[in-house]
């Protein structure tokens, strides 16, 4: 049974960072802090110079004294956090307690003209995120500017409000000519224990209240804070797992298509090759080709809707379904009909596929092909350039039971080539949001159009780059190329 943290445990592990993400987090805070640090002890120089010049009305070695060994308290921690590149746990502890001791004794010095300023260390450990820090920092605070202000009370250094004096009965103030209240009264009257008495009653206790109220704010700010890092991190490994689970099903997807050429190297009758160059997303493209029995080839080129692991998964069952069926003999209407009624049942994400499928006869380049909602397919006549075959397409797989496909005949002769694709290639789109379309593809294609299919595939790709020009793609390139030489070819 896992022991449960107490307060104490649950403090030291939120005090020591413990992750990566926080460690991190706390390095960069580190290295913030001592440049605060540095800031400070500019600001120190500018007073201490002010007060050579006689600016204040403090006694002027008392200020030198004091700020030059303030300037040295905030240089010495910040140097060496810069040192050490803030990579060490101390370093905050030295970082902040180096901040509260140095404004507790500025606070010493120049009295209640900087009690703000007592503020900044409190809200500055809120950098850290850790709620037990900005506790011990708020502590610190509270202890240091006691400490600071009855010291400086009793040896007659911090400049005493006058409002908080009592005089004994019957004391009388004699004024020299021009002369302020405070040169009016004699120190050996003031007993200053009881001005500290009073001084907590009418000063400390107003600002402790004040100051506990801010330190509860910083402290929720910065719990605030680590709970974002947390979320953060956890956001971020999951969008990773994701991201990893993603390219898994994209890397399956890739591999479960026939991919390595050449498919058949005994069959001289003709030369095929396909690719799919996938986007970032997983998505629904696939092609497929295999021998129905040993003169006639299916080819299938297709696209299901949407994108993701749910367009994957459809596609793994469609690609299947085609094939089993293909392989059972059939007209490609016939095998797009059954795969249709099937692909309905249970089709709760309501997805579909575009699906060009045709069977070619080796023997005599006869051909049927069905279209069900894909694009429209490409040919190319020997001696010719290649023109897109338009005809009226039938509605796309799964988007109803019953449907029926209509048919179409091709002829290819000696010479010819078929390139068949998804429309991820005519919507390539470019920076200005421009589609490279089907008039660019064919002027890809008629680049060499007696490539062979490899060549062509490359050159409709080669195509798509120039035009997009590094933009941001979101669907898969599937293309699939077949040049049919004949039955006589040796």
């Amino acid at each position: 049974m896992k022991k449960r943290k107490g307060f104490i445990g649950k403090m030291r592990e939120e005090f020591f960072s413990t992750t990566e993400t926080l460690w991190n987090n706390e390095i960069q805070a580190n290295l913030f802090v001592a440049r605060i640090l540095i800031y400070t002890a500019m600001i120190a120089i500018i007073i201490l110079v002010l007060s050579m010049l006689h600016i204040f009305s403090i006694n002027s070695a008392v200020m030198t004294r004091y700020l030059t060994l303030t300037i040295a308290e905030l240089l010495i921690p910040a140097a060496v956090c810069i040192y050490l590149k803030g990579e060490k746990p101390w370093l905050k502890v030295l970082l902040m307690v180096a901040y509260v001791v140095v404004l507790a004794r500025l606070h010493m010095v120049l009295g209640h003209n900087i009690v703000l300023c007592l503020v900044f260390p409190v809200a500055l450990s809120v950098r850290y995120y850790s709620r037990s820090l900005t506790s011990m920092v708020s502590v610190l605070t509270i202890v240091t500017y006691l400490l600071s202000s009855y010291y400086g009370i009793t040896r007659q250094i911090t400049r005493i409000d006058l409002n908080m004096v009592e005089l004994p009965a019957g004391t009388v103030l004699e004024f020299p000519e021009n002369a302020v209240l405070r040169s009016a009264i004699d120190p050996a009257m003031i007993d200053y224990d009881r001005l500290f008495m009073r001084f907590l009653q009418h000063s400390f206790l107003p600002k402790l209240i004040l100051f506990s109220m801010i330190a509860i704010i910083c402290s929720l700010i910065a719990e605030r804070g680590r709970m974002a890092i947390y979320a953060q991190k956890a956001e971020t490994e999951k969008t990773e797992r994701l991201a990893t689970e993603l390219n898994l099903a994209s890397d399956i997807q890739t591999n479960v298509l026939p991919n390595i050429f050449p498919v058949y190297p005994d069959r001289k009758e003709f030369n095929l090759y396909a690719s799919m160059t996938a986007a970032k997303e997983v998505g629904g493209d696939f092609y497929d080709f295999f021998f129905v029995d040993d003169d006639h080839i299916a080819l299938v080129m297709a696209d299901v809707s949407g994108k993701g692991i749910p367009a994957a998964l459809f596609m793994m069952v469609a690609r299947t379904l085609i094939k089993n069926r293909a392989m059972m003999g059939g007209t490609p209407g016939e095998i797009l009909y059954d795969v249709n009624n099937q692909l309905c049942e249970g089709n709760v994400a309501e997805l579909f596929v575009t699906v060009w499928l045709g069977i070619l006869e080796i023997s005599t380049g006869k051909g049927l092909a069905a279209n069900a909602g894909h694009e429209h397919p490409v040919l190319r006549r020997a001696g010719e350039d290649f023109s897109l075959v338009i005809y009226k397409h039938s509605p796309a797989v799964a988007t109803m039971e019953g449907l029926k496909f209509r048919e179409h005949e091709f002829q290819m002769r000696p010479g010819d080539t078929l390139f068949v694709y998804t429309d991820g290639v005519a919507e390539a789109t470019d920076s200005k949001n421009e589609m490279f379309g089907t008039d660019r593809m064919l002027e890809a294609l008629n680049r060499d159009p007696n490539a062979m299919p490899e060549q062509v595939l490359n050159n409709v790709v080669d195509g798509v780059n120039e035009f997009v020009k590094g933009a941001e793609q979101f669907d898969d390139l599937t293309m699939l190329s077949l040049k049919y030489f004949g039955p006589d070819r040796q």
